[in-house]
């Protein structure tokens, strides 16, 4: 299944970037599977802004370019874009719903700042609106119609995305610290007595291993938050919630690695292999 070389553009484009949603998205039903990778795609484009400017105006403007794309959508005038379109004929079908996209975007406006979040509640709600919208809006897809993501099964997938993006924040120190931005919220690295420098210097301390394993708990409560709701989640609409248990293996991961954000032994930002996503399947359903 790996052997893919006919992947549409948004596909081949989530399989780069991705590359664990892509995986899980492999075990979508064919008929929703390039649904899917539009809906990862779209998320890439915005998710990817801050890499992309050299300051915060450019990345308004970028964001803006998608609201005002979301906007001609709903007006029939598509722009030719290779995820805009796909994307238009999903919202035309009643697969999505624009205000949850809408508000995915609104939150990547926090990215551009290279401000780190005041305390927890924050950063959960950062990642709420940002990974766990995203998987919520996939049942919506997988299942074939918007009002599918509202019920149960979108809660259930929300909160799957929820635990996936925590340990996301974790698995994505390296690559925040080279450049200089911070995800760890304030009052977690005042409680622990880590500073900006610990973080940005790749400083293996103690107290840099105690606020991982903070936030690797914090993840982990999530984790068990999401399986509480895992009945919810109809055969057909698994794969949204599927990096969960890739979270999972991440977490004991860090816990092998005795909490070292940094360890090159860890690991931690490599993403998953197709055997490893495959138990995941195996084992959440």
């Amino acid at each position: 299944m790996t052997n893919t070389p006919d992947l549409s553009y948004c596909a081949e484009y989530v399989r780069r970037n991705d590359r664990d949603r892509f995986l899980c998205g492999l075990f979508a039903a064919p008929e929703h599977r390039e649904d899917l990778f539009t809906l990862y795609a779209f998320n890439q484009e915005i998710s990817k802004t801050r890499e992309m400017v050299s300051e915060a105006m450019l990345g308004q403007i970028r964001l803006q370019w998608w609201r005002d794309a979301l906007s001609g959508i709903e007006n029939g005038d598509v722009r030719k874009h290779e995820v805009v379109e796909p994307l238009a004929q999903m919202i035309g079908n009643n697969k999505l719903d624009r205000p949850a996209l809408e508000a995915m975007i609104d939150a990547r406006e926090f990215d551009l700042f290279d401000t780190a979040p005041d305390n927890l509640a924050a950063l959960d709600h950062y990642i709420d609106q940002t990974s766990g919208l995203l998987s919520q809006a996939a049942v919506g897809v997988l299942l074939g119609h918007r009002e599918d993501s509202k019920n149960d099964a979108g809660e259930a997938a929300r909160r799957a995305g929820n635990a996936y993006g925590m340990v996301g924040i974790l698995r994505a120190m390296v690559f925040h610290g080279r450049a200089k931005r911070q995800y760890v919220p304030n009052d977690v690295m005042e409680q622990f007595g880590v500073s900006t420098g610990d973080i940005f210097e790749f400083r293996r301390t103690d107290a840099v291993r105690a606020m991982s394993k903070h936030l690797a708990e914090h993840a982990a409560m999530k984790i068990r938050d999401a399986r509480k709701m895992r009945s919810a989640l109809p055969k057909s609409a698994i794969a949204a919630a599927l990096p969960v248990i890739l979270a999972e293996n991440y977490l004991k991961k860090l816990k092998k690695a005795d909490y070292d954000p940094f360890s090159a032994v860890f690991g931690l930002a490599r993403p998953a292999s197709f055997r490893l996503t495959l138990r995941a399947f195996s084992g959440y359903w």
